[in-house]
């Protein structure tokens, strides 16, 4: 027994140069030295003179978090925490002020829409909703893409676009099972992973509650405006719907023209989704309860979101389950991702030392002063900038990158404050291109029937379709309402 064991294993042997295996072994070690390297002699050097002192050892800061969100060396979380520590350890601000940045509402209300979205997941909920739907909206392989592709982009401006990956992520692998489709050739098994992540995308833009990326841009927005300005729930919506309209139509009719399914009869699929609803039993007590509250948190985000504050309305949400018993914290505590609440909390500190240090308005001034004269030119250039950083990044990260420099260009430019939030909030969204930029693509790519240059060539044409109709926003829509 012990004999066959031995004779099935393989050994490999490395003939590289012994140099090159190393630097493969070290290398990220060696990026992580060096980046630490450059980072502490900027430290010893003397800033500019139009600069404080306090405002080049931020920049020197914000360059490093630059530098490990873009290769994720490390976790986003942890590089968001570093800056945190970073800011009073260099002598820039008091750690009991660089501390309470991490404490604002946005960061609340991000984890309040992670509960509420793991209360859904757990009590089973949304697999239930997402269940019906496709086995009452999908009698063909093209009304079945299409009714995932719906749910997704429905379900996304209600609730985390990343919990609603995850709910449908294990439906998408229970339908191609049970068709037995092939990962190397199966169009109509890229067509369904397609489905479920551009619905995730595009319908995550529509409202705040899609992500947390717009409870961060509105956070440093109030921060670099002293509170003086703010973006609203229904204004958010106001702004964008136009632009996710147009793209969540694109997005189906990509899907229609590229990805034409192969196969004829889903029957199998049907009869999978009916057991699997059978399994389920009855809607429960639970079940009814949650939808319940999270029908009037969503009321109240929408009709008193402006009055007691859509952090607060979360909060309470959340303590009305636990107090009607509807869910314990064992079952909800699996589905929160606190590695996004973290980030977050770090790119606002980071962001908000910036504006106060005054380096965020002299790094804008050193890029686009004297190459830039038109407002309307300096922000198509901030979309490109945002829809390219987000391809290779999370974008979140890209928004604490981009917008301290949007916002403190603004008055340069006489650019609302406002305006140039959302240049940067909409394009971020843009995720098509590559896994690594939101949890939706790296779930469809993981499930191995698409490949790394189906995402890239499918999903370039989606980010150009998105500019051109953020174009679309900024030139016609925007000044049409009124916001310019």
């Amino acid at each position: 027994m012990t004999d066959s064991k031995f004779k099935n294993q393989q050994i490999f042997i490395d003939r590289r140069p012994l140099w090159i295996v190393l630097f493969d072994r070290l290398r990220r070690y060696i990026i992580l030295a060096l980046f630490f390297g450059i980072f502490a002699l900027l430290l010893t050097q003397t800033g500019p003179d139009s600069l404080s002192p306090e405002g080049y050892k931020v920049l020197c800061l914000f360059f490093l978090c630059v530098c490990l969100w873009s290769t994720n060396l490390i976790p986003l979380s942890i590089t968001s925490l570093l800056a945190i520590a970073a800011v009073p350890l260099l002598g820039i601000m008091e750690a009991s002020q660089a501390y309470s940045y991490f404490g604002n509402k946005a960061v609340f209300f991000i984890l309040g829409v992670f509960i509420l979205s793991a209360a859904m997941i757990a009590c089973g909920l949304s697999t239930r909703i997402s269940i019906w739907v496709m086995k009452h909206w999908s009698k063909t392989p093209g009304q079945l893409v299409t009714a995932t592709y719906c749910f997704a982009g429905i379900s996304s401006c209600f609730m985390s676009e990343h919990a609603v990956a995850v709910i449908l992520f294990p439906i998408i692998h229970e339908i191609v099972q049970s068709l037995n489709l092939k990962r190397d050739n199966s169009i109509f098994g890229k067509s369904l992973y397609f489905a479920m992540a551009w619905g995730c995308i595009i319908g995550g833009a529509m409202t705040v509650l899609g992500g947390g990326r717009v409870p961060l841009g509105v956070e440093m927005l109030e921060k670099a405006t002293a509170g003086q300005q703010t973006l609203e729930i229904l204004q958010y919506t106001q702004l964008s719907f136009p632009l996710v309209l147009l793209m969540f139509a694109g997005g189906w009719l990509a899907l229609k023209l590229m990805f034409p399914p192969d196969i004829h009869d889903i029957e199998p699929a049907r009869k999978a989704l009916k057991q699997k609803s059978v399994v389920m039993g009855r809607v429960t007590f639970q079940e009814k309860g949650i939808a319940l509250v999270m029908g009037t948190t969503l009321f109240c985000w929408f009709g008193f979101g402006d009055q007691l504050g859509i952090a607060n309305i979360a909060i309470i949400a959340i303590v009305l389950l636990f107090v009607l018993n509807l869910i314990t914290w064992k079952m909800v505590e699996a589905h929160i991702n606190w590695a996004i609440v973290l980030m977050y909390g770090g790119a606002i500190c980071l962001g908000e030392v910036m504006a106060e240090s005054g380096a965020a308005l002299w790094l804008a001034e050193k890029l686009f002063s004297g190459l830039i004269e038109s407002g309307t030119v300096f922000l198509l250039v901030m979309a490109v900038l945002s829809t390219l950083f987000t391809t290779f990044m999370s974008n979140s990260a890209v928004i604490a990158i981009l917008l301290p420099t949007a916002i403190s260009m603004g008055p340069t430019y006489g650019i609302d404050p406002v305006v140039a939030t959302m240049t940067v909030l909409l394009p971020s969204n843009f995720a098509f291109i590559l896994p690594i930029a939101t949890p939706a693509a790296a779930l469809a790519y993981s499930s191995r029937f698409l490949t790394l240059k189906d995402m890239m060539w499918s999903g370039s044409i989606l980010s150009l379709l998105g500019l051109v109709c953020y174009i679309l926003l900024l030139l016609v829509y925007w000044p049409m309402i009124g916001f310019q």
